[in-house]
């Protein structure tokens, strides 16, 4: 299960982050629904980057590949310094 994370100090700055990702994500994988799924996943990476959001491409084609698979996203908040090894 890919699971997206979001650090708690984030969170707490913008504790409406959960929803607004979900809504540029959706609205993304949308906008490039007949694209490849990479194009989708750039698509993506671009939008979130317009809401000061930035994650690899490897965690965008993630997100892409489960919208697409009729899957949800979760969104978890966890503290900055947990399993930071363990990416």
């Amino acid at each position: 299960m890919s699971e997206f994370r979001i650090t708690h100090e984030i969170h707490e700055v913008h504790p409406d982050i959960r929803e607004k990702l979900t809504t540029t994500t959706i609205e993304a994988i949308n906008e490039s629904s007949s694209r490849s799924a990479e194009d989708a996943a750039l698509v993506l990476r671009n939008k979130l980057g317009e809401i000061g959001v930035h994650m690899s491409e490897e965690a965008c084609l993630a997100a892409v590949e489960r919208i697409r698979q009729g899957k949800t996203l979760r969104f978890e908040i966890e503290h900055a310094n947990s399993d930071e090894a363990e990416a």
